[in-house]
Order: structure tokens, then C-alpha cells, then sequence
């Protein structure tokens, strides 16, 4: 039995952080998980995370992407890794931005209106 989702190769070709994406897909469907691991990827791989732009439609969505991004740290930096694959993806991506984080002396975790 086959655990990842139909569109999985899509949804790793999303990740490329050479490539820009339009995301379309139903509600429920994983479109905000997938856009917070693109942008755990592209924000630790900047040199500022100002570099990094994410344009929503509503002030309110932009708050969101801001706690989902800041949830996702939370949780890698205080709990083991998950066993959901789209969990452990996200889990590692945040681990991976973290390191980042600390090495670029940000301190997003103290300081999130870096994340805009």
C-alpha cells in the first residue's frame, strides 16, 4: 500500500526552490501545508528572510502562513521527529531551517515579524 499521495512528485517538484509554482487544488486538500514547507525551504536557503515574499490575498491568510511557519519551528525545535511522512517532511524542512536560523544569528523564534 502506497502512504504518499497521488500527487506526490508534484508536490516535490513545488519544493524546487529554482522554480516558481501556482498552487490550485480544493479545499482540504494540502495546499497550506505544501506552501509552509516551500516556505521553510526558500527561507533557509536566504541570506535575510526578508528576501523571502509570500503574497496572499488577505491579511488574515498572511497571519496564518506567519503562525503555520512558526508552529512548524516550534514543534521541530521541542518534539521528536513525527511519523506522518508529510509530518516528517515539514519536521525536517523546519530542523533544516533552524540550523539556519541560529548560523545567520535571525533568532525567528523570538523574533517573527521577520516573517512577513
Amino acid at each position: 500500500m502506497n502512504s504518499q499521495p497521488a500527487d506526490f512528485l508534484a508536490r516535490q517538484e513545488a519544493l524546487d526552490p529554482t522554480r516558481s509554482f501556482a498552487v490550485s487544488a480544493p479545499a482540504g486538500s494540502g495546499k497550506t501545508g505544501l506552501l509552509t514547507q516551500r516556505l521553510l525551504k526558500l527561507l533557509s536557503l536566504c541570506d535575510n528572510p526578508e528576501e523571502v515574499l509570500g503574497i496572499t490575498f488577505t491579511r488574515k491568510a498572511a497571519g496564518e502562513m506567519q503562525d503555520r511557519i512558526l508552529q512548524a519551528l516550534w514543534h521541530a525545535k521541542e518534539q521528536p521527529q513525527p511519523e506522518n511522512p508529510h509530518d516528517i517532511l515539514t519536521w525536517r524542512l523546519a530542523r533544516t531551517l533552524l540550523a539556519h536560523d541560529q548560523a545567520q544569528g535571525w533568532n525567528l523564534l523570538q523574533c517573527p515579524q521577520r516573517l512577513r
